[in-house]
């Protein structure tokens, strides 16, 4: 019989044992008043799950936000599953002690953390979705994030609705009252009725978890009555200590609903994550207690199995999941403070103290040259800071606060000696700074303060050796802006040099450019409701974190004006979040401000983000971020590609969707830190919240700021790339059904959001769907989801496999069959980069059926000689000489639109500089083996041979300075559908590469340029084949010198051995003799001797 047992296992005394006992503060009802814990009626897990979760009032105000018990995440968690039970094997887990229980396997197992929170019920003796009470409850977080719940429940409740504390539930130690012994003794006999204390009085039994009313229908009576045995056979079984804390359980305790959702009989313990969109009704589940034998996942069936199936819950199958490649997974790309200027310009310096020789040397690089290069095409940004200086008055002493983009440092140097001074936090860049105002004639100090220019001690020593200390004017210019105005320390940095200027000169009027800065909000809708023919409403959930644990940041810098096929709306007035007058610096507080902003919706719309932007402002100059949508006062959808500044919007995504309609108030908390950057979290109820499994990665190596890679967003607005892809897909089926006579098998290997599968489901195909990275296969099930109906329709099957790599799949155990049609779409910037080789070699080897196809099937790489001065028309728009800042950020490859800049083709046509079919992908070399195209060469390629190489020739058709090659590539689909990353091209997923030369030459009308090209399994290489024609003279006539000697030394050879045998012959040396008519052949002069034989190999690294 079940005791109330203390911490310790022994028998808890009234008076006497001290523990953490529930009492009547541990109750809260979502009624009025306080919970009885005596009375609490029939507890069981909420009714009508998950909507209840969205949509119910009384549930909402006890867990909401702003409810009596405030939750930070809510979760379901099952009974734990056999590996997470093994840790704790051995220790003793008792009834109502979840607050010892936790305690106790966090001690014992390292790794594993106490949650604090509340056990969620709703009494199932009163009307559906009235009364729900909360008890307050802890439990464990393994490393991973899951949650397990290792206190002992009823057998009835398999699932239980735990909601972690917003601000904690902690429980202290008392020792054990009369009143808390009967609020046990009454608890064990309602959750544990056959087991319970002697001599208590009955009570309503704890509840079994309703079921949908659908399944209960159509449940015949013998099935209930088999059921209900086997439930009174199962509570009356003897355990054993471990089995005790851990009632079991089997799939036919289960109702249906809880059955498909669970899966194997492993996966029913682990704790599930729901949301509005976690339900998939798929329209051919697998009846209960079906099993799965391997290499039947996924049966065929007959033509009318329709719809749409997670194979993860119906296979028994079970194979180790090994994590994707970090590529697939995320990056330190966007908002997050790991990317922030302020942390690469430190990336930087420790990068130039290694000589540029780190693995961030190449990013870098790249990152400051786009900075620089946005900023000096920012037109407007630069007619800002040059009529600003222009106003300055002529005696006015400049300190200019970080390199910025050039031009305004510049522009201030161009004042006159000992007219100012340039503060910059870089070492790298100050020595840049340096170089620059060289090359351009300039004298004007340059001072490096690497400890940061937020640090006043720092600032004004800086400050010190260069101010005059009678000067009566100092003007403080910065460019020290970020998206979100704040993060890259605009503030500190202004009010450090403010207090250093007057502490050297207490005399002088400070001015700063700009004079006041003002930070805007503004309420948004940005959305993705369809791409083609496909709803992809569910992707939005994935903008709903811009944050973790680790990040910093949660903001997303997003070009408003940029977003064709998105919805992007304006939905109320912006409203002035903060602002700044640097001119009274002495004034400004630089420590953490938080409110509540409460913004305006003046149009109907569905509100998922605030949108920030900034103005700032110097007597009647202005600069604003502001996008013109937001000038126009309403949405667009598709507007116009605008100029690409540096400085982008700031957008906060929220933790939810909220319908909105004119009139209403979005009422959200803003926290404000001048020192680093604005957070938001929204106080008004959303409609439909963040599903709790969408969360940003964490690794050791980075801490992404979004759920996935950005280009994802960019590539759900490439309407062009899925129509072609559409086109090809739709027509290889066509070809395969009449081929086959049957519905095509397909395969979609890396599929994303399974957009490419659908539409061969939408042909009618049988389609499987492959994805490795779990959060977006978990989306891909999403998506699928909510398109089945369209599926079904067209008489289409999608099936989504368990996560894992394709190349991981196995014919006979993961699938019963070969694939007719193998699609896939990995192709990035360098178009081999996310595996399209190894994934289509193992699908043509291994995967696909004889006769089959695969999409694309043949990739080529195109060169073409380029005109492209990158600071070519800021110098000539500005007259002055920048080659500097290309010496000091040089790289050998930029990812470019090449379009968007001014340029100029040196040729009419592109060189395809590589073929490759991947229906034949060139096995591996061995060291030395020739790999070029018709030379006996070995070209490599990161250690060890290209897999292939080619020297490819084009005439130059316009004379020009060769600055290097536009690079991009095509992939062949069939039917003259073809994939590409081509300047001219619509579909724009994809940037094109530059390939720079080291120096930049002049090349003629009629002159040839050739390019070596070579690849492996993930990497393209191009490099410029260039010798002068001295060189080439030189060469030519010491290959004919060669050639004579060889030649002497052949005929020398031959001569020798004719002579031989002449002598062999005298000597009558029959075995010798050749045979009649026969004459000694010498070899071929290469063949000579044998270290020419050698030389007919070359290693080229």
């Amino acid at each position: 019989m079940l005791m109330l047992r203390a911490a310790n296992g022994d028998d808890a005394i009234v008076g006497h044992s001290s523990g953490r006992w529930l009492s009547d503060g541990d109750f809260v009802t979502s009624e009025e008043g306080n919970a009885d814990p005596l009375e609490l009626g029939t507890l069981g897990f909420p009714r009508d799950w998950p909507a209840v979760y969205s949509q119910n009032a009384p549930l909402k105000s006890l867990i909401g936000k702003r409810g009596r018990i405030a939750a930070k995440r809510v979760a379901v968690a099952g009974l734990p599953a056999r590996e997470d039970r093994t840790p704790v094997s051995g220790l003793g887990f008792h009834p109502l002690q979840s607050f010892s229980n936790a305690e106790r396997a966090a001690a014992h197992v390292s790794g594993i953390s106490v949650v604090q929170g509340w056990a969620v019920f709703e009494r199932l003796d009163r009307p559906a979705g009235v009364v729900f009470v909360a008890e307050r409850y802890w439990w464990n977080a393994l490393p991973d994030g899951r949650w397990v719940d290792l206190t002992p429940r009823p057998h009835c409740w398999q699932s239980l609705l735990l909601a972690e504390a917003a601000l904690g539930a902690p429980k202290a130690s008392t020792v054990l009252s009369g009143r808390e012994a009967d609020i046990a003794a009454q608890l064990l006999r309602q959750r544990f009725p056959s087991r319970a204390l002697p001599g208590a009085a009955a009570q309503p039994a704890a509840a079994p978890s309703p079921e949908p009313p659908t399944a209960a229908a159509s449940r015949r009576p013998e099935q209930q009555q088999q059921q209900q045995q086997q439930q009174q056979r199962q509570q009356q079984r003897q355990k054993g200590p471990l089995q005790e804390a851990v009632p079991a359980t089997t799939q036919a305790d289960l109702g249906p609903a809880t059955r498909l959702a669970a899966g194997p009989s492993e996966r029913l313990a682990r704790p599930l994550d729901y949301s509005k969109w976690k339900n998939i009704v798929d329209s051919d589940d697998d009846e209960p207690g079906v099993e799965r034998t391997p290499g039947a996942a996924e049966p065929r069936g007959p033509l009318q199995d329709y719809g749409v199936k997670d194979l993860m819950e119906s296979s028994s199958h079970s194979r180790k999941q090994l994590p994707p490649p970090d590529y697939l997974v995320g990056n330190t790309g966007g908002g997050g403070g790991t990317n922030c200027y302020l942390s690469i310009c430190k990336l930087l310096d420790a990068d130039a103290r290694k000589g540029g020789a780190t693995d961030n040397s190449h990013q870098l690089a790249q990152a400051f040259g786009k900075a620089f290069r946005c900023g000096l095409l920012d037109d407007a940004r630069q007619r800002f800071y040059r009529e600003a200086l222009a106003a300055v008055a002529p005696d006015a002493f400049v300190i200019v606060l970080g390199l910025g983009s050039a031009l305004p440092a510049l522009l201030a140097a161009r004042r006159g000696r000992g007219s100012g001074v340039l503060l910059e936090m870089s070492t790298r860049l100050a020595g840049v700074a340096e170089d620059l105002l060289a090359e351009n004639g300039l004298s004007f100090p340059v001072a490096a303060v690497p400890e940061g220019l937020d640090k006043e001690e720092p600032v004004a020593r800086a400050v010190q050796q260069h101010l005059p200390p009678g000067a009566g004017h100092v003007v403080i210019l910065t460019e020290r802006f970020a998206n979100d105005m704040l993060s890259n320390g605009v503030v500190p940095a202004s009010v450090a040099a403010h207090s250093a200027a007057l502490t050297r000169a207490p005399g002088a009027k400070v001015q700063h450019i700009p004079q006041t800065a003002e930070l805007f909000a503004t309420p948004m809708e940005i959305r993705s409701e369809r791409l083609g023919d496909f709803d992809i409403r569910p992707f939005n959930a994935f903008r709903h974190t811009t944050s973790n644990d680790k990040a910093d940041f949660w903001w997303w810098g997003v070009r408003l004006d940029n977003q064709p096929g998105v919805r992007v709306a304006v939905l109320g007035p912006s409203k002035t979040l903060c602002g700044f007058d640097f001119d009274r610096s002495p004034e400004i507080a630089l420590d953490e401000v938080r409110r509540t902003l409460r913004l305006e919706i003046t149009a109907r719309g569905r509100c998922n983000a605030v949108a920030l932007w900034w103005t700032a402002r110097f007597g009647g100059l202005e600069y604003s971020t502001r996008p013109r949508l937001a000038e126009a006062g309403g949405g667009a959808e598709g507007a116009a590609p605008p100029a690409r500044p540096e400085w982008k919007q700031a957008v906060h995504y929220l933790a939810g969707e909220t319908a909105v309609f004119v009139g209403d108030v979005l009422e959200l908390l803003a926290s404000i830190t001048p020192r680093f950057t604005v957070r938001m979290m929204q106080q008004s109820p959303f409609s439909v919240e963040a599903p709790p499994w969408i969360c940003a990665p964490m690794h050791a190596k980075f801490s992404a700021t979004m759920p996935i890679l950005p280009y994802h967003f960019l590539m759900l607005t490439d309407v062009e790339r899925l129509r072609v892809y559409g086109d090809g897909i739709r027509a290889a089926v066509r070809r395969a059904r009449e081929r086959l006579g049957r519905r095509p098998r397909v395969l979609d290997a890396g599929c994303g959001l399974g957009l490419l599968g659908m539409t061969a489901a939408l042909e009618g195909a049988d389609v499987w769907l492959c994805e490795a990275v779990g959060q977006m296969r978990q989306m891909c099930r999403e998506v699928v989801a909510v398109n089945a109906g369209a599926i079904a329709e067209r008489q289409g099957l999608v099936q989504l496999l368990p996560p894992m790599m394709s190349t991981r799949l196995r014919v006979g155990e993961d699938v019963a069959e070969r694939f007719d049609v193998v699609v896939s779409e990995v192709m990035d910037l360098w178009c081999l980069g996310e595996g399209v080789i190894p994934t289509m070699r193992h699908a043509c080897g291994k995967l696909l059926a004889e006769g089959g196809e695969m999409l694309p099937s043949r990739l080529v790489i195109f060169a073409q000689p380029l005109e492209l001065l990158l600071w070519g028309q800021a110098e000539r728009d500005h007259r002055v000489k920048l080659s500097s800042l290309g010496a000091g950020f040089r790289t050998r490859f930029s990812p470019l639109r090449i379009a968007q800049l001014p340029h100029r083709w040196l040729s009419d046509e592109p060189i395809p500089a590589l073929e490759i079919d991947l229906r034949s992908v060139p096995p591996q070399p061995s060291d030395g083996e020739p790999n070029l195209e018709g030379v006996r060469l070995c070209i490599r390629m990161g250690g060890k041979p290209a897999l292939a190489a080619k020297i490819s020739s084009a005439t130059i058709d316009h004379s020009g300075m060769l600055c290097g090659y536009g690079i991009w590539w095509a992939a062949d689909l069939g039917g003259g559908h073809v994939v590409t990353s081509a300047p001219g091209s619509p579909q724009r997923s994809w940037k094109q590469l530059v390939r720079w030369l080291e120096e930049p030459r002049f090349v003629s009308e009629g002159e040839d340029v050739q390019v070596l090209a070579c690849y492996n399994e993930n990497q393209v290489n191009v490099e410029d084949v260039f010798m002068p024609r001295e060189m080439v003279e030189q060469y030519q006539e010491q290959l004919q010198a060669e050639s004579a000697d060889l030649r002497s030394q052949a005929r020398a050879a031959a001569v020798a051995k004719a002579a031989a045998a002449a002598g062999a012959r005298a000597a009558g040396g029959a075995a010798a003799a050749p045979r009649s008519g026969a004459e000694p052949r010498p070899r071929s002069a290469a063949a000579a001797t044998p270290a020419a034989e050698e030389e007919d190999v070359i290693e080229v690294d």
